[in-house]
């Protein structure tokens, strides 16, 4: 990134915003230092053509005109303008309901691209004066949703920009990944899952890709944009998807063992120890998956395919074991990081809403600001000092913003021109667009009219991309199925009392009895959780509600505990082990939803591709997670864990045998 290049084109937006009637080139040429110090005409032409690009791509309404009777090529004729009615966010303001269904929105999306826009957003309305003072921050019942596959942010770009990519696939059918050139039409989750519907360029046909089956980077093949279909829609893609129809399997289920298995199904009999159930599925190779993590607690009787799959994945794991580990010098010392470089553009993007923000909060700490924007104090400073050079075309006297930092609180003047927040981008209306409409559908929650008012004045700020907005981005919850136990955790949150859980532990297998003081409700992608203090652990726990077996309001909540949203579905603790990973390309997925401590990639190690490192409370459960990957996570360390998940799964496979 290019400090000079963010401020040629502030310098630039500031005088074209400042301007009634436009500016010529000539005058630009004249007026903004960069373009002066141009060593030539051609030089000047390629950088002010190349940031008409930069402004536009941003969403910045750059208008060009021409005087009456005037040749387009007669640079002192041909102006160029922003208009501030166009450029600038419109006066928005939000009730209270408005206000607490906008912030749930924003907080729907758990990280990455649309969270960090729906936070924009959500700042962009605060700084505009739309926000009432106080409003309920902390709902009855929090849904988020994840978008941690690698390529989400990619496409997302892609499909905000119509253009063409491509990327390697891997179907359910592909022994191994295939080329794919697709125009992106549109981004939606279901089932937990990522997808990408648009025409396959080659079989010119719709095709849906599942996000977690793309491998490499995403190449972008050209900047011509294409049209989608004018009846496109991705919500409407995602209501076609149906999940395979139910199979029935037989399965022996050790006696006293498979709770969780055993509430699922109807037991056909019992011998020798173990239990027989008839169990409905519609994934095989989920089903099979899910069957290897029981170890050699099940055995599939029939249908045989899926017997063959189960005792496949298990092999896999013993496979595994005998390849050789990455040499130290195959393992990068860098984490593996994401995309995200930061560019002029997104600079750029930054000090427009800066600017707007720090007017409206004048005094503020350096420190805080930081924080807001998600950056050290450091860049903050520098982001100042650029400021300081930058303003209306001449540089006089109160033509440059004035920016003072002195103590350590930030005081701005001379900033007319970029006072008010500027429009919402199309990621950041998506944010809460997307958001408020997946809210929507969600049963149960308080506000329905003020997301459907909330939506039409977001919609009406953002203008006539709005309509398509929608279409192109789309999520769908899960249909709730414990609907009584969210009830009940509902009443137990807003009336401040404690619940009796009965609750089932997968990996002891066994029901245990807690006290508890819940927090919040929450899903994270299609599971629900509650966040409580567990007056056995004597600490908070993350519980899934799908494994309450039982639960009855207790007595009234002594201490409240304030807690913030937890950033992770697992608890850390001092006691913690550190486990070391092997992991192939598809099990990449482990890292983040663990949360890795480390994850460094692999390089000629073939078949594998990160050593990663995650922490956990207990590590009985991992000879499941080994299992259940079949081959494509192994377990370096403790020592003692892999030894326990080796034996684990060749018990498993001797029932087979």
């Amino acid at each position: 990134m290019s400090a000079s290049r963010t401020e040629r084109l502030l310098n630039l937006l500031i005088a074209l915003l400042e301007t009634r009637y436009g500016r010529s080139k000539e005058f630009l040429r004249r007026n903004i230092q960069a373009y002066r110090e141009s060593p030539s005409e051609e030089a000047f032409e390629r950088m002010f053509e190349r940031d008409k690009v930069d402004l536009r791509a941003m969403g910045i309404p750059l208008e060009t005109y021409h005087e009456p009777g005037a040749f387009e090529e007669d640079l002192a004729t041909t102006h160029y303008r922003i208009p501030k009615d166009k450029y600038r966010l419109p006066e928005i303001r939000f009730s209270v309901e408005e206000a607490a269904v906008l912030s749930l929105a924003a907080r729907l999306w758990d990280r990455a691209a649309l969270g960090t826009a729906a936070a924009r957003a959500v700042r962009k309305i605060e700084t505009r004066g739309g926000l009432p003072e106080d409003f309920p921050v902390e709902p009855l019942l929090e849904p988020r949703v994840s978008t941690r596959e690698p390529a989400f942010e990619e496409l997302l770009e892609a499909v905000t920009a119509r253009v063409e990519v491509a990327f390697d696939y891997q179907g359910t059918s592909d022994q191994e990944p295939r080329r794919r050139r697709v125009q992106p039409w549109g981004l939606g989750q279901k089932y937990g899952h990522w997808y990408l519907v648009g025409q396959d360029i080659d079989r010119q046909q719709q095709r849906v890709f599942r996000l977690s089956r793309i491998s490499g980077a995403i190449e972008f093949l050209n900047n011509t944009s294409f049209e989608r279909p004018a009846e496109f829609s991705v919500v409407h893609v995602l209501d076609g998807m149906k999940l395979p129809a139910q199979q029935s399997a037989e399965v022996a289920i050790r006696q006293s063992r498979g709770q969780a298995l055993r509430e699922r199904g109807e037991q056909l009999g019992a011998e020798d120890g173990w239990d027989v159930f008839k169990l409905s599925y519609s994934s095989l190779q989920g089903f099979a998956a899910e069957l290897a993590g029981w170890g050699p607690q099940v055995v599939v009787r029939t249908p045989e395919v899926l017997a063959r799959a189960v005792q496949s994945k298990l092999t896999a794991v013993l496979e595994a074991e005998e390849l050789p580990v990455p040499s130290a010098e195959a393992v990068r010392r860098a984490p593996r990081q994401s995309r995200g470089k930061t560019t002029a553009q997104d600079h750029l993007r930054r000090l427009v809403d800066l600017v707007p923000f720090l007017v409206h909060h004048q005094g503020m700490h350096l420190d805080e600001i930081a924080a807001e924007f998600g950056i050290n104090r450091r860049q903050l400073e520098a982001d100042l000092s650029l400021m300081m050079v930058s303003g209306l075309p001449g540089g006089l006297h109160g033509d440059l913003m004035d920016v003072s930092w002195d103590d350590g609180h930030v005081y701005i003047a001379d900033a007319e021109e970029l006072s008010q927040p500027v429009r919402f981008s199309l990621d950041e209306a998506s944010a809460l667009l997307v958001g408020l409409e997946t809210l929507s559908a969600l049963p149960g929650l308080d506000g329905e009219s003020a997301v459907r008012t909330a939506m039409a004045k977001i919609s009406a700020a953002t203008g006539e991309a709005a309509s398509s907005i929608t279409s192109t981005v789309g999520v769908r919850l899960a249909p709730m199925q414990h609907g009584d136990s969210l009830e009940l955790l509902q009443k137990a949150v807003r009336e401040k009392r404690q619940l009796k859980l009965s609750y089932l532990v997968p990996h002891r297998d066994e029901i245990t009895e807690r006290l508890v003081d819940p927090i919040r409700v929450f899903s994270n992608d299609q599971a629900w959780y509650l966040q409580a203090w567990c007056h056995s652990a004597e600490a908070q726990r993350i519980f899934r509600i799908d494994r309450i077996r039982g639960a009855e309001l207790a007595g009234n909540i002594e201490n409240s505990v304030d807690s913030a949203f937890p950033e992770s579905l697992f608890t850390p603790g001092a006691q913690d082990s550190e486990v070391t990973l092997l992991l192939q390309t598809e099990a990449s997925w482990v890292a983040d939803y663990y949360e890795a401590q480390s994850v460094q990639q692999i390089v000629d190690g073939a078949p594998w591709s990160y050593l990663v490192t995650i922490r956990v409370g207990n590590v009985d459960w991992l000879p499941q997670l080994v299992a259940q990957n079949g081959g494509a996570v192994r377990l370096l360390a403790p020592q003692q864990a892999s030894e326990a998940a080796l034996n684990w799964v060749r018990d498993a496979v001797a029932n087979y045998a």
